[in-house]
């Protein structure tokens, strides 16, 4: 293994969310939301240490989450990320969840706000345009465009708000249909770990960091305990998926046996045609 995949909790939240990398973060928003994205400051920045402590104490929840949070804010707006692999219930309320919850906190927040002539607050002009990127291992929209962003609009008329307070941008791996040379360069990164010679420095950057040589031991073992995690959560899914058929089949079965018993078949008959046990049918009967 030269490299750990670009996908994984670890890597992203190493190569974006940390203090010695605000180049590369900041690359990625000016690739996709075409903004200079200057004076980055990484909301809960990386720190291997905080992970391991997570898992030492057994606070798996709270790793997941630790990892899975990349925030931040910038001269003009704040940013969220997040890169979703599998498709989960209720996604489109989720990818609004975050970047509104994020709008919100910024409201009345005391350094921010500007005087009104009499010198009172103004309490909403702590608020800030937020960008927020959800980098997705599935397609999602009915196209074959591999960046959507959306915004607040009218579009019947075509009409935009004068002030751009809410971006969400897509970014569906699957699909290679690209806007620009440079968000080429980013999907052969997530996908491969590599960067392509004709790459920005920073994406450069970032497929170096992600080299298995260049993670510490304690990021290897890291990576070794989230691998587990996942193997974990994999075979529970998987049992979940083969209890909810079985309880189908019997549910079936049962809905056969209620309709011959009905028709006046004998229990030994029943339970031969439907697998259920020959005192359960009598139970049925009863």
């Amino acid at each position: 293994m030269s490299r750990i995949s670009p996908l994984s909790d670890l890597a992203v939240k190493k190569v974006l969310a940390s203090e010695e990398n605000k180049d590369i973060l900041a690359g990625l928003i000016e690739d996709f939301f075409d903004v200079k994205a200057e004076g980055i400051v990484i909301e809960k920045p990386y720190s291997i240490a905080i992970c391991k402590e997570f898992a030492d104490s057994g606070e798996l929840t709270k790793l997941r989450e630790t990892l899975k949070d990349i925030a931040a804010s910038f001269n003009i707006a704040d940013f969220v990320s997040e890169i979703q692999i599998r498709k989960t219930n209720f996604f489109d309320e989720r990818f609004l969840y975050y970047p509104l919850e994020r709008y919100c906190r910024n409201y009345s927040k005391a350094e921010a706000m500007k005087l009104d002539a009499g010198g009172k607050p103004i309490r909403f002009s702590s608020l800030r345009p937020v960008y927020a990127l959800n980098i997705l291992g599935f397609s999602h929209f009915n196209d074959d465009e591999a960046l959507r962003i959306l915004e607040l609009c009218d579009q019947k008329r075509n009409k935009r708000l004068e002030k751009e307070l809410l971006r969400i941008g897509f970014f569906e791996l699957t699909k290679d249909t690209v806007e620009t040379a440079n968000q080429g360069h980013w999907r052969n990164y997530f996908l491969t770990g590599e960067a392509h010679p004709d790459a920005p420095d920073y994406i450069h950057k970032a497929s170096q960091k992600i080299r298995y040589i260049n993670l510490t031991e304690e990021e290897r073992d890291m990576i070794s305990t989230m691998e587990r995690l996942e193997a974990n959560d994999q075979v529970e899914r998987e049992y979940m998926i083969d209890a909810a058929m079985a309880e189908g089949e019997k549910s079936k079965a049962m809905k056969i046996a209620t309709a011959m018993l009905g028709d006046g078949e004998p229990p030994e008959k029943i339970a031969r045609y439907t697998d259920l046990s020959l005192e359960f049918i009598k139970t049925l009967m009863q």
